[in-house]
């Protein structure tokens, strides 16, 4: 801005009916830019964020009452726009979720019934996400008692991160009107689904919501496995890597020693049709196509093979079926067991997980050769399975007989 320009410029937008909200925005970013230069003079690293902390949620407060005064003035169908949240999507790039919130609490501090948490948010003392937890609160309390929701309110939204004045909302609400409660709900048991589709990169997308029992029970299941492994340092997976293959786990466990039900006379299972030629990784073999999702790689096919129930089905070409074999595993009960008695957990480094989250792996792969005797054979948890076939590992004899589990630069032991 040069010298000389207007610094004591309004955005003040005439509302027919309910007259006026001004926001005088250049003064207000004016006054926070000073208050935010004051702020990081003289002060710790902490202080400074908290303050900075306070400032975006003072600017955050101007920014949606000046949106909602641009909104009941129609500025939006100005832009093409009808709806302010469509506009804060189109124009701000704000995800849709987040952009209705924003046009909720809008309204909701400047027409509408919250004026004392729009004062809240203009002074700093809560964000513009604690004033979308009040105002889903009160809209869901009985029109009297709106008030006595929002005061009530005020000071936990002080102390407390959104998510856990959520809580504190939720249980406001029941003491107020449990039947309104109920109501709200119900309301929010409709919203439930899941979404489970395959992407374009062989990958599977999950995206839903679920009502609060199924995700506190999915959370629970979840939190069983996804403890990093006892005396395991090794483990650099992220949480939500720990999550993704918990449910792996959960899926899998359920699968084969649950109460499931017949799907064609027979458990639930995943196939995998796989070539010979691909098992062995010969040259220009065929992928290996997997149950929902298509082609997957040899390695891949090699890894599910290694502890698996397996069909022959001997075909003359591409198509014509000459004989089908019956089904047997790769790696009979009675040989796992002695696997198990063995290794007793998984061999790899520092990992110990117990025999019921493992495989057991084939040291020579059988598919070339390797026989399903104890002495190629080890437990492997089905994360280090997957450095084996996927990363480039392997598993080799010591001279004493116990197995060394090593990287893909490691040198076999002495």
């Amino acid at each position: 801005m040069g010298k000389g320009d207007d610094v004591t410029q309004t955005t003040r937008w005439a509302v027919p009916g309910v007259g006026h909200y001004s926001v005088d925005l250049i003064s207000e970013v004016q006054l926070l830019s000073a208050q935010f230069a004051a702020t990081l003079a003289g002060s710790s690293v902490s202080d400074q964020l908290k303050g900075m902390r306070t400032l975006i949620d003072r600017l955050e407060a101007a920014w949606l009452a000046t949106a909602a005064d641009f909104d009941q003035a129609a500025g939006t169908l100005d832009d093409g726009v009808v709806t302010l949240a469509a506009w804060m999507r189109h124009h701000c790039r704000i995800a849709p979720g987040e952009a209705s919130s924003r046009a909720k609490v809008a309204a909701a501090i400047t027409v509408g019934p919250l004026q004392t948490t729009g004062a809240a948010m203009k002074a700093g003392e809560i964000s513009w996400r604690h004033a979308a937890v009040i105002q889903a609160t009160t809209r869901d309390c009985p029109e009297a008692k709106r008030d006595e929701a929002e005061h009530a309110l005020q000071q936990p939204a002080k102390e407390l991160d959104p998510m856990l004045l959520r809580r504190v909302g939720a249980e406001l609400l029941h003491r107020l009107d449990v039947d309104r409660a109920e109501a709200a709900a119900v309301r929010r048991l409709e919203r439930r689904g899941l979404d489970v589709a395959e992407t374009f990169d062989g990958m599977v997308a999950v995206n839903g919501l679920l009502d609060p029992l199924t995700g506190a029970t999915l959370l629970s299941a979840l939190d069983a496995k996804v403890s990093p492994t006892r005396g395991d340092d090794n483990d650099l997976r992220t949480w939500p890597q720990r999550r993704a293959d918990a449910l792996s786990e959960i899926c899998r466990e359920w699968m084969e020693f649950g109460n499931t039900p017949q799907v064609g006379g027979q458990k639930p299972q995943v196939s995998v049709l796989v070539d010979v030629a691909t098992l062995r990784k010969e040259s220009k073999c065929r992928p290996a196509l997997l149950d929902w999702v298509g082609p997957i790689t040899a390695e891949q096919a090699r890894m599910i093979a290694c502890d698996a129930s397996v069909a022959r089905v001997l075909t003359d070409g591409p198509s014509q079926i000459l004989d089908v074999g019956r089904t047997t595993r790769t790696i009979p009960p009675a040989i796992r067991r002695a696997v198990v008695a063995r290794d007793r957990e998984c061999i790899a480094n520092g990992c110990h997980r117990a025999p019921q989250h493992c495989d057991v792996h084939h040291i020579i792969f059988w598919a070339n050769g390797g026989s399903t005797r104890l002495d190629n054979l080890v437990l492997l948890c089905r994360r280090h399975h997957g450095f084996v076939h996927e990363r480039g590992w392997r598993v080799s004899q010591r001279p004493d007989g116990s197995m060394a589990f090593l990287g893909p630069s490691s040198k076999d032991p002495p």
